[in-house]
């Protein structure tokens, strides 16, 4: 039997997993720095508007609460919650002074948060939230489904967040586009006298997984 040099073949083997590796992290899309988050996040915090109303470090304006040493910015979701149960009331706030809402995309949400989080001086790491897909559908059929119907089911008044989740890669990505339509929302949720959802981090991260969990076939 012919036998392999044992240095070479352990060459290949490391060859192969890197380029397997790669064909992975290719799928995932690549994974961006931290520095880039927080370079995009500062520049998207004037560019969306949010320096018009808020301030961090002392600069901006002066209506909002100063966003600097709120801890709830560890994790993107959390910020992006603590957002969402405010946004009836930022909302009325943006429209008074004739401004427009943000036109959130992509993940632009989590590079805001994530900037907002480095410059919290307490510091600390990015806490994430991996979700709990019973507590997603528990908080989903008590709440969106009132509104957005049966996932899949297109008989809602609203869009389908089952087709509209099967799109998206994250829970960020979700949360962007939940806060982007958000002040469309409020209204309909005053005319049918739906109190405005109050969401926890996990339990937006949960409402994600939920959906994502299902497929056209399971219901």
């Amino acid at each position: 039997m012919r036998k392999f040099h044992s240095l070479p073949f352990i060459i290949i083997c490391l060859a192969i997993a890197v380029f397997v590796s790669g064909l992975t992290a290719n799928a995932q899309g690549p994974v961006r720095p931290l520095k880039e988050k927080i370079q995009s996040g500062n520049y998207l915090f004037a560019a969306r508007g949010c320096s018009s109303c808020h301030s961090v470090k002392g600069k901006g304006g002066k209506t909002a609460p100063d966003l600097t040493r709120e801890t709830a910015w560890a994790s993107p979701i959390l910020g992006a919650a603590v957002m969402w149960n405010h946004v009836p009331l930022m909302a009325k706030a943006r429209k008074e002074r004739g401004l427009v809402w943000p036109d959130f995309k992509a993940d632009e949400i989590g590079d805001i948060f994530t900037y907002l989080h480095s410059l919290n001086p307490r510091g600390g790491s990015v806490h994430t939230f991996k979700g709990d897909a019973l507590q997603g559908e528990a908080r989903f059929t008590g709440t969106c489904q009132k509104c957005h119907g049966t996932p899949f089911k297109g008989d809602g008044i609203g869009p389908d967040l089952g087709v509209k989740a099967a799109e998206m890669k994250s829970e960020i990505e979700f949360a962007t586009r939940m806060l982007r339509h958000a002040p469309r929302m409020a209204p309909i949720a005053r005319r049918m006298e739906i109190p405005w959802p109050q969401l926890s981090g996990s339990e937006m991260a949960g409402v994600f997984l939920y959906l994502k969990s299902l497929s056209p076939a399971t219901k």
